[in-house]
């Protein structure tokens, strides 16, 4: 199975928890709960990876918050792979666009819609260099990708 983080799949992930908190209040965090999602699928053998547009995108909110959790999304570059955006991955995801907008397909905010058909692209690339490989896009929102890629919800991901 390869899994693709979505940017707000990373944000959790990247995201401390209170070392001052009682240990049965940070069981129900969701902070907590991806985060051992996430290390429960890389010990079963999942291949996790993300965007590099992903990495941009969580890692611009942190630099302007001046959050030390940067250092947290660059331990993470060391555990996963980051998918490259090349220029067939833009030639694929400017073709997608432009098919969602002349259909007036439903996606989330338009200005939000370049990220996520980017994203769904590098799903497609995924699987035609995996066909035999499940490939889904680990998200909290699948209504941005539910109509042109196999994703879930992160916490209903197993494997």
């Amino acid at each position: 199975m390869i899994v693709i983080l979505d940017s707000n799949i990373l944000s959790l992930l990247v995201t401390p928890i209170g070392e001052d908190w009682p240990e049965d209040q940070k069981l129900f965090t969701e902070v907590y709960q991806c985060t051992e999602w996430f290390y429960r699928l890389l010990a079963r053998g999942a291949f996790l990876t993300s965007s590099d547009l992903c990495d941009y995108a969580v890692r611009r909110e942190l630099m302007r918050i001046k959050s030390k959790s940067v250092q947290e999304l660059d331990k993470l570059r060391n555990v996963i792979e980051f998918q490259k955006v090349s220029f067939i991955l833009l030639q694929k995801a400017a073709d997608l666009w432009a098919e969602l907008r002349a259909t007036g397909q439903p996606n989330k905010v338009k200005e939000n819609i370049d990220i996520d058909c980017i994203l769904s692209s590098q799903w497609s690339l995924l699987k035609e260099k995996y066909p035999s490989r499940r490939v889904i896009i680990a998200t909290k929102n699948i209504k941005d990708f539910q109509n042109i890629t196999d994703c879930s919800l992160w916490k209903d991901i197993h494997y």
